[in-house]
């Protein structure tokens, strides 16, 4: 979430029975804004897929899962994940279905009042693997727990916290991680003008180009391949641990299809264009609203996070 602002932790009076019952796992309590404006819980990793949604139209708590579509680096385990989200409002499930995707930072669900919450706010409950059955089992203290192929997980050592994208507020005495306090992946830079593709090998279609100095993470290594996001490849070859004098951050496009042009307002370009959604451009410069992201490619700074 944009902020953190735990109000209630695993330990407090209404979630024990949640994290010392059998089994267990270790809900918070989260009110990411306050109650005259909602906040969105967003996604936190590279790709989750809605999994089931439960209580809409009754009087049961509204209750949202997530899975990962691919293993997550946590701070103690790297493994697919489960997340239960609780408490959205019946009219903020509109766009959402079962089988829908979301990447890494998109909103998912509004914080709500469902289910006789006090106050807006969402409880947030994570299993390590994958959905098992309905998602959830009650345990041995009659609270209803999140049901995960390797079982619930203290969000602690299941998330990092991401100081770019969130504020932390109040954490009720949980210690979290920062990302930048953790050596998880370590950054590596281009070394020469690298084209970006949809897989592993130059049969796969070119889907963009990094210029020299950009920086990456490698998630996968096959070959001589390295995957930096879900869906996007290069060469390892021309990838250095080595810092240049000259680094470029990385941006995401949003939008479903957007143009590159040679310059701002330029020729909108035919070549490695139009970028597709969460494709990774690198930002060189930016000028009037627009971004510069290799040799005479700009983009329309607005789509990009």
């Amino acid at each position: 979430m944009k902020i953190l602002n735990i109000t209630q932790s695993y330990s407090g009076s209404g979630h024990k029975a949640h994290s010392e019952g059998n089994p267990k796992d270790y809900p918070i309590d989260d009110n990411g804004a306050s109650t005259l404006k909602k906040s969105y819980f967003c996604c936190p990793c590279d790709e989750m897929v809605v999994k089931r949604i439960f209580g809409l139209g009754t009087s049961s708590s509204n209750a949202l899962w997530l899975e990962s579509t691919s293993k997550v680096v946590t701070p103690t385990f790297n493994d697919y994940v489960t997340i239960k989200v609780t408490h959205p409002n019946d009219k903020d499930f509109e766009n959402i279905y079962v089988g829908k995707k979301y990447h890494r930072g998109e909103q998912i669900i509004l914080e709500g009042d469902d289910g006789n919450a006090t106050g807006y706010h969402l409880h947030i409950s994570v299993g390590r693997g994958k959905m098992v059955g309905s998602g959830y089992i009650k345990n041995s203290k009659g609270a209803w727990v999140i049901r995960s192929t390797e079982g619930g997980v203290k969000p602690e050592d299941a998330f990092y916290i991401d100081k770019t994208f969130t504020t932390v507020k109040n954490t009720k005495g949980l210690k979290f991680i920062s990302l930048d306090d953790a050596s998880i992946i370590p950054a590596r830079y281009v070394t020469a003008s690298l084209n970006v593709r949809y897989g592993g090998g130059t049969n796969y279609k070119i889907r963009n180009s990094l210029p020299k100095g950009t920086k990456v993470y490698v998630y996968e290594e096959k070959g001589s391949w390295a995957r930096i996001s879900l869906d996007e490849w290069v060469s390892s070859k021309y990838l250095s641990f080595e810092v240049p004098s000259k680094v470029y951050e990385t941006k995401v496009t949003t939008a479903d299809s957007l143009n590159v042009r040679s310059k701002p307002n330029g020729t909108r370009l035919t070549v490695k264009a139009p970028l597709p959604k969460n494709t990774t451009c690198a930002v060189m410069e930016t000028k009037n609203g627009w971004t510069k992201i290799n040799t005479d490619r700009w983009v329309y700074s607005k789509y990009l996070i």
